[in-house]
């Protein structure tokens, strides 16, 4: 789970406290990791075949869908723990 890639240390920090305590952000965190590592799978493939090629572009489109929500959900934390 300690893998912050591009994310800034702030942001990061609030997601792995996320991860502890909302089940659906952990649910989205640990889905991303996974289609990152599916998408590393194939990416290293010399070949991709059409359905790979379809299925890279699914698990992009998925990738995205989930990183988009993780943003949502941490930049609704810094508003509910932004002082007033």
């Amino acid at each position: 789970m300690n893998n912050q890639g591009n994310m800034a240390p702030d942001d990061f920090e609030i997601a792995m406290k996320l991860c502890e305590t909302d089940p659906e952000f952990k649910k989205l965190w640990d889905e991303h990791h996974e289609l990152k590592g599916k998408a590393r799978g194939l990416a290293e493939k010399p070949f991709l075949t059409p359905e790979e090629q379809v299925e890279v572009k699914r698990i992009k489109r998925l990738k995205l869908w989930g990183k988009d929500k993780i943003a949502e959900k941490i930049r609704d934390y810094k508003v509910a723990v932004s002082p007033a």
